[in-house]
């Protein structure tokens, strides 16, 4: 694991720790002797280890653990900070007992592959739920959870006004290759609605859930346009590949290629998410 950022005890800021999957980024938001969790970690050693740096040797106290959505790899360590309040979306806490297995078989799957053992893991429970949005205090700062579904339909992103920061849960992981989980249009109307808070709360700093921080607004910006267009391109693709008549298999094959082209840089495995998203695409426009 790495320490991408780290904040002293008494101050204000972020602490960000590169787990060794997926470019997990496990987050703290720490002010004065408080700190929030926010999806913190992968395997129980990199969740630990985040308890560490925010604890920061017993000077500060983690008062809640923020769960962004229900992905499996972002419910891990909700149970590892004794006394903290959990929080999450309240669709979060309404999944159905068959989500809830699905979710956990996906988790098994994974600590199998990584040779984890974590039987005792169970689903969390929450404390503290939310519809449209929740307004934590640490310390001197306020953190504001807003509902945001999109990539999955219990998405949610947290703003730290006064760090001028965005943490975008699995929004804008890979700016250019849109992970979309759930549906498309959510998908879009979410990044739409993240353009306005960056201005609104005139964000410097968006942190991810994997991958590269994004440091300035304009980036951040631009990381946006580069998600809407690409959907905006996709669509049309979708839309030229479906009147020619193809079996399902074959439209989502020559969207990805498409895609693929139009980037002009071949991402090797992670391109099967293009097929995915056009799947999602002709899903929509045949509900039409």
């Amino acid at each position: 694991m790495t320490l991408l950022m780290d904040t002293p005890p008494g101050e204000n800021g972020l602490v960000v720790q590169r787990c060794g999957l997926w470019g997990y980024n496990a987050i703290g938001v720490v002010s004065g002797d408080e700190a929030i969790a926010v999806d913190p970690g992968i395997t129980p050693e990199e969740i630990a280890s985040l308890r560490g740096t925010l604890e920061a040797g017993g000077a500060r106290r983690v008062t809640h653990v923020v769960i962004t959505h229900s992905h499996h790899d972002h419910i891990r360590g909700w149970n590892a900070f004794p006394g903290a309040e959990i929080v999450a979306p309240s669709t979060v806490a309404a999944k159905p007992e068959k989500s809830r297995a699905r979710i956990l078989a996906g988790k098994a799957k994974i600590d199998e592959r990584m040779g984890v053992v974590d039987d005792s893991f169970t689903y969390p429970t929450m404390d503290r739920t939310f519809d449209e949005a929740c307004l934590l205090k640490v310390g001197e700062l306020e953190v504001e959870l807003r509902s945001l579904p999109g990539h999955s339909d219990c998405t949610s992103i947290a703003i730290v006004p006064e760090l001028k920061a965005l943490l975008s849960a699995d929004y804008l992981v890979s700016p250019g290759l849109p992970y979309c989980r759930w549906e498309a249009a959510p998908f879009e109307r979410a990044n739409e609605v993240m353009k306005d808070l960056i201005v609104e709360y005139d964000v410097e700093l968006v942190v991810p859930a994997h991958n590269d921080l994004i440091d300035t607004q304009g980036a951040a910006l631009t990381a946006i346009e580069e998600e809407l267009s690409y959907f905006q391109f996709l669509r049309k693709e979708v839309e030229r590949q479906r009147i020619k008549g193809l079996a399902t298999d074959r439209v989502l094959r020559a969207c990805a290629i498409s895609m693929g082209e139009r980037r002009g840089v071949d991402l090797g495995p992670k391109a099967r998410q293009d097929a995915d998203n056009a799947r999602r695409v002709l899903k929509e426009l045949e509900g039409r």
